[in-house]
């Protein structure tokens, strides 16, 4: 868009050059209202110098509007949008750095967790220690630094969607691939889709209900029964009061699972469980109908990338994220009104053993696997933009390579 003093330019000069355009005109009116005893005698041909010469006046003014107008307009219009686009690129410059760095910093950490599974023993604890004693304090440290890169990088998605003009550059075609690549982390971070069709598939191969390979086939069909099966455990919760599955004693433990496996039964058509088969089953497949998930959707996120945040002012920036200190202290304190979004964030982590090669009853080690590989995806994307004064260095970019031929990818 052109500005005010851009606008009262043009229309002033355009206003002039519409009188002065006129001029040729009103020349020609006035040519031909000349009295009939100027006119040329009959049979004495005319020289069309006064025709010519209205012409050429006509084609004058033309090119004279049509100059300034490419001068005062289009030309003012082609340099606004250029400062435009290079406002925006400051902008864009200004967070990609920050960005690419924390996204680096927690591939660093995601590549421990996931490739290596003998060294993440810190997850496997409750909560935060007091941290008493060297390997006590230093296993707080890694799970509580853990999630801090993984809030500093959602804090610095958030401010790049807070701010606009991040945004624009970032969904150009230029770097599509940036906001493509932050778009599958959230995914991974919010989307359980996927657990209600594992849920189906294991439940019917426990209780032998029909051919695993035959549910799978009609994935409409299969995604109807999770969404089934899940609405029949939130049912089941509310009508005991209870918040998680494990809440339920062991009778009621039982009964949800005979409730669930006649549900299934009736919509696949097939024979019921019986109750011998039951009695030997129903402890795993409570396991499966309990599976713990700890998924972060995406109006949480954002309360947590602000809740990361804090606005700067007289900076290149308008939002900088909190310091590892001013986070540890949001950790320790219990009566913190954004506490709950500190253990949102903790049940990623928390209680978490990466050892076990089967996670049957625990869909958040696909959950990191996932993750990896859009943290993975967004660094190799971010390194492709970068300028030549870019963070993301080639060791890094090595690391997300192997993330990414390493960490298969699965259906979500």
């Amino acid at each position: 868009m052109y500005t005010s003093l851009t606008r009262r330019v043009f229309w002033s000069r355009a206003g002039a050059l519409l009188c002065f355009s006129s001029f040729p005109q009103s020349l020609s009116a006035q040519n031909n209202t000349k009295p009939a005893a100027n006119s040329v005698a009959p049979g004495v041909p005319s020289s069309g110098s006064g025709e010519a010469a209205v012409k050429a006046a006509i084609i004058t003014a033309s090119f004279t509007v049509g100059g300034i107008l490419f001068k005062d307009l289009l030309l003012k219009l082609w340099e606004e949008r250029r400062a435009l686009q290079r406002e925006e690129s400051a902008v864009y410059d200004r967070y990609s750095k920050p960005l690419a760095a924390s996204a680096c910093s927690l591939l660093i950490r995601l590549n421990e967790i996931v490739l290596q599974k003998h060294r993440p023993v810190y997850l496997k604890s409750a909560g935060f220690l007091d941290g008493k004693g060297q390997g006590s304090a230093f296993r707080v440290y890694k799970k509580l630094s853990t999630l801090y890169r993984l809030a500093t990088l959602i804090g610095w998605i958030r401010a790049c969607r807070r701010e606009y003009s991040f945004v624009r550059v970032a969904a150009s075609r230029k770097n599509e691939r940036i906001d493509e690549a932050i778009a599958a982390f959230e995914k991974a971070l919010a989307d359980g889709i996927w657990v209600e069709r594992e849920r189906v598939l294991r439940l019917v191969d426990v209780w032998k209900l029909q051919q695993v390979t035959e549910v799978e086939k009609d994935a409409g069909r299969l995604e109807e029964l999770g969404v089934l099966v899940d609405n029949a455990i939130y049912d089941n919760l509310e009508s005991n009061k209870a918040a998680e599955l494990f809440e339920l004693d062991p009778a009621g433990q039982q009964k949800i699972c005979v409730e669930i496996a006649g549900l299934l039964a009736r919509q696949l058509n097939t024979n019921p469980v019986s109750e011998a088969m039951m009695k030997v089953t129903w402890p795993v497949a409570f396991g499966i109908l309990s599976m713990r998930e700890a998924w972060i959707y995406k109006d949480w996120q954002d309360a947590i990338g602000d809740m990361m945040l804090r606005r700067v002012e007289g900076e290149d920036r308008k939002f900088e994220v909190l310091g590892f200190y001013e986070f540890e202290k949001l950790c320790s304190s219990t009566d913190h009104e954004q506490r709950p979004l500190i253990q949102r964030l903790a049940d990623i982590l928390d209680q978490l053993d990466l050892s076990i090669t089967q996670d049957r009853f625990d869909a958040r080690p696909r959950q990191l696997r996932a993750l990896a590989r859009a943290n993975a995806n967004l660094v190799q994307a971010m390194h492709a933009a970068q300028s030549s004064s870019g963070v993301i260095s080639d060791r890094l970019l090595d690391l997300a390579k192997t993330v990414l031929d390493k960490v298969k990818a699965e259906r979500l």
